[in-house]
């Protein structure tokens, strides 16, 4: 980008600062001179405004909007071992997995994913602040071949130190970053309290699963200024199961342990009711095993292993080849796993609050190592014979003499993985009048590096990846009258080239990368009386691809055409209203019309007069709809139900035409590959029971419109059991059933690999007990 274009580009972003805050000026009304807000201290788990919100410590960042918090309350009593077991209960919010917790980095099928309302662009926070590393290859080098959630949800914080989840459908705000399409899930950390308190949780069960979690919390100093939080988790298991709905019966997923553990230590000073200090530290470390996919055992014999060989080398198609997925049993028998090893470190220091929003500056750094260990098992040996059948007569004389290794750490084929940032935040906010003005200032310095074995040879490559970004944001929430707010803002986006250093060590930019852009947004939320509300929010999205969505070489693109960032339009729209006392529901309706979205597809080449598979960009349209109900039945019973439904639709451009015969069933629809490799309706009901010291909730997740071709049912249902039992005070014994029924099931398909390749957990019985001292 031109020197003047970026003046151009500054100067429209201050004219439209100016214009918000001139707007604001407009909307103070001298009849609102005594309308004051309430202090938003939050302490109690849920504490609600008068649209119905649930109040946290950063609410005041977004304007209406479908926000589900997950209490501090609701995770003690549940149970939950990681984030993504806490969210699963969330209307529209859906994972796609293989059924274990690693994965193959650089493959998103073979790694953990998750959507809010079928968008992955997703932006994870902790404290308010993004996780994510803009340069990051762990979940693929190229927008289109892998999930654009990037971020591992499970290996962020452990569970014991989160105080509470929200999960934000949608945009959201603006101080969340241009590309939240899908949503926002925040995570807030625990703060010591003022009395020295302490916890040990200990779980064990199925599968020789075990979870360890001990905190301890407090305060010091003669007037207890100083808090502090400390939690140690590990959580392990060794191969789990899982019911195969293919061939029948309980099997064990292979190769699917793990071991992790975490170090959390927050530390907090209050100098005045205004003025604090947070230091927190960060971290993660963890072994996951993957076998890649699970096998089919219909063909799993000395016979089926022959015709899977037989078929693959005499041409027939993957798809065609139902055992084809056999073959990854070798890298389940070869302890294929990935490692990582994370430090984060976060220093903030919070100089004035007003009106429950804070000014503070932060300063931040990340280091995430990633390994993985791929042995690369050959299908055909260097003397020319075929790897035997696992399990056959003479597999374990081949096993022994081709995998001698007696530690992962000894093996030449580990790949190693570096994504680090550091970087520096500001934020100033001001209560003027009916107007809570935000300005914010992001500096980040991200880079990316990896060191790979090359493919039957000794040799390594290495290479890296840089790019530094200044996002900053301004919003103002004006409080029209006592049950109107508005809030306008406008992010800005400046991202420098990216700085590619390739394996001879030759550094060079990748040409024309630079971005600076202005990315508006509107929110609004209206009271009608005490028990209904309305809300909207429109967004300007903007998603930039990647450094090797800009490098690919030709025969990926359509017609040499470099792939362009993403662009598009947001929408939400909501309605909740309160019945009665006890009964309320919510309606709401997401909206994202993508002009420039990023996706593969086999498109017409005419050179070549065929149809092949290219990296494209096309316009898509993503519809989703939300619908919840809660009620009460007394002091004891509580239900909660969920609806969510969504379509995607695509749509070729720039003289591109999509493959007609791109089909499943006989239909000539190109998007049904697109809908039909996730359910189309999810269905959730939670169920709670508590009197005195007991406490019950029993989960329910059904899943409709799933295709026969790539999923082994039509609709799956999932449930969920807690058990809760406090003996006194300090003793708390409980019981969690996940998959209650043993059921069946994937949340992740592929048409080439066939269903069942990608299993859930089957039943996985925990007892644990917790001591607080």
């Amino acid at each position: 980008m031109s020197n003047m274009k970026r003046k151009y580009t500054a100067a429209a972003a201050m004219m439209m600062v100016m214009g918000l805050c001139a707007s604001a000026s407009a909307a103070f009304d001298e009849n609102l001179n005594d309308y004051t807000l309430d202090t938003m201290v939050v302490e109690a788990d849920a504490v609600k405004n008068k649209f119905g919100d649930t109040i946290t410590e950063q609410s005041y960042y977004r304007t209406g909007g479908d926000v589900k918090v997950i209490t501090r309350e609701e995770i003690e009593k549940r149970h939950y071992t990681d984030v993504s077991e806490a969210i699963k209960r969330i209307p529209g919010v859906t994972f796609q997995n293989s059924g274990y917790r690693g994965g193959e980095y650089g493959y998103s099928f073979f790694n953990n994913s998750m959507s809010i309302n079928g968008d992955s662009r997703v932006v994870i926070l902790v404290d308010g602040r993004r996780v994510d590393n803009s340069v990051s290859t762990k979940f693929g080098s190229g927008s289109a071949n892998a999930t654009k959630t990037m971020a591992d949800l499970n290996a962020i914080v452990n569970i014991e130190t989160i105080d509470k989840i929200e999960v934000i459908k949608g945009p959201g705000a603006s101080v969340y970053g241009t590309d939240a399409t899908g949503g926002v899930i925040n995570i807030i950390t625990r703060k010591g309290g003022t009395e020295n308190h302490g916890s040990i949780d200990l779980q064990t069960g199925s599968w020789h699963k075990h979870v360890y979690n001990l905190t301890y919390s407090g305060a010091a100093g003669e007037d207890k200024s100083w808090r502090y939080f400390i939690s140690a988790s590990r959580n392990m298991a060794q191969d789990s199961k899982y019911k195969d709905a293919v061939s029948g019966g309980n099997r064990t997923y292979l190769n699917t342990r793990y071991k992790e553990e975490s170090t959390n230590i927050r530390v907090d000073k209050d100098f005045n009711e205004k003025q604090n200090l947070k230091i927190s530290y960060n971290h993660q470390n963890g072994v996951d095993h993957y076998p890649i996919l699970a096998p089919n055992y219909d063909y799993w014999s000395e016979a089926g292993w022959k015709d899977m060989y037989d078929k693959y080398y005499g041409g027939v198609s993957t798809k065609n080849n139902p055992a084809y997925r056999n073959f990854f049993m070798l890298d389940a028998l070869s302890n294929s796993y990935n490692a990582y090893r994370k430090n984060d470190i976060d220093i903030s220091y919070t100089f004035d609050k007003e009106n429950g929003m804070e000014s503070f500056i932060r300063v931040y750094q990340q280091k995430h190592h990633y390994d993985g260990l791929d042995h690369y098992p050959q299908w055909i040996q260097p003397d020319g014979n075929r790897v035997p059948f696992p399990g056959g007569p003479d597999w374990e004389k081949f096993f022994n003499s081709n995998f001698k290794w007696q530690s992962d750490k000894d093996f030449t084929k580990v790949s190693h993985y570096l994504d680090e940032n550091k970087g520096v935040q500001f934020q100033y906010a001001k209560a003027v009048g009916v107007n809570d003005l935000i300005f914010g200032l992001t500096y980040d310095k991200s880079e990316s590096s990896s060191n790979e074995p090359v493919r039957n040879s000794d040799a390594r490559t290495t290479s890296s990846v840089k790019r530094d970004s200044i996002m900053g944001f301004v919003q103002d929430k004006i409080h029209v009258n006592d049950k109107w707010d508005l809030t306008p803002s406008v992010r800005y986006l400046h991202m420098s080239s990216y700085e590619n250093t390739n394996e001879n060590g030759k550094t060079s930019e990748v040409a024309d990368s630079d971005i600076s852009t202005v990315t508006p947004s509107i929110n609004t939320q209206y009271a009608f009386d005490d028990t209904t509300s309305a809300y909207f929010g429109w967004s300007k999205v903007y998603r930039p691809v990647k450094a090797s969505d800009l490098t690919k070489a030709d025969k990926y693109l359509f017609n040499g055409q470099r792939l362009e960032d993403e662009k598009g339009n947001a929408f939400t729209i909501g309605f909740k209203k309160d019945l009665s006392d006890k009964t309320s529901v919510a309606v709401h309706y997401d909206y994202t019309d993508m002009s420039n979205a990023v996706t593969q597809y086999r498109v017409f080449i005419a050179s070549e007069n065929d149809y092949k598979q290219k990296f494209i960009n096309a316009k898509e349209k993503k519809k989703s709809f939300n619908l919840t109900a809660d009620h009460t039945f007394d002091d004891h019973w509580n239900l909660s139900l969920g609806y969510s439904h969504l379509k995607d639709e695509w749509s070729a451009k720039n003289g591109m035409t999509f493959d007609p015969d791109l089909n499943w069933s006989g239909t000539t629809n190109v998007n049904t590959m697109i809908n039909k490799y996730r359910p189309t309706n999810h269905y959730t009901a939670n169920l709670s029971y508590e009197n005195d010291s007991f406490y019950a909730a029993l989960l329910a997740n059904y899943f409709t419109g799933c295709d026969r071709t790539v999923f082994t049912d039509s609709r799956f249902m999932v449930f969920d059991l807690s058990l809760n039992y406090a003996v006194n005070k300090d003793l708390t014994t409980y019981l969690t059933v996940n998959n209650l029924t043993n059921t069946a099931y994937e949340n992740a398909a592929s048409y080439v690999y066939g269903p069942g390749a990608a299993p859930q957990a089957g039943r996985c019985i925990m007892v644990g007990m917790k001591y607080s001292f």
